[in-house]
């Protein structure tokens, strides 16, 4: 099963936080952020840079189911529709130069 993520489809969730982590910003405000990704979530630790007092938190992204087979179907069908025309297209070069 694959999750989808900004527009992408991510084939396991270990890359699915991969990615949630890599999104993570280095600094949001006053706080310093460290996110880094495990298989069952997003370890997040903020430090304020204020006083330097460290917070940690724990994100689970949503796992949102994404059809790669769908999408790879309506490829293989446009695929097979440029075979065709391209045949058609051959066949009727052919018959205008008999």
């Amino acid at each position: 099963m694959a999750y989808l993520y900004q527009g992408k489809c991510l084939d396991t969730v270990q890359r699915l936080h991969e990615s949630v982590a890599a999104a993570c910003p280095p600094v949001s405000g006053n706080y310093s952020l460290q996110c880094t990704p495990t298989s069952t979530q997003v370890d997040i630790v903020a430090t304020d840079l204020t006083n330097s007092i460290i917070y940690s938190s724990v994100l689970v992204p949503p796992q949102i189911p994404c059809d790669v087979t769908l999408l790879d179907q309506t490829a293989f069908y446009w695929q097979l529709v440029g075979v065709l025309v391209a045949g058609f297209a051959i066949r009727a070069l052919i018959q205008v130069f008999k």
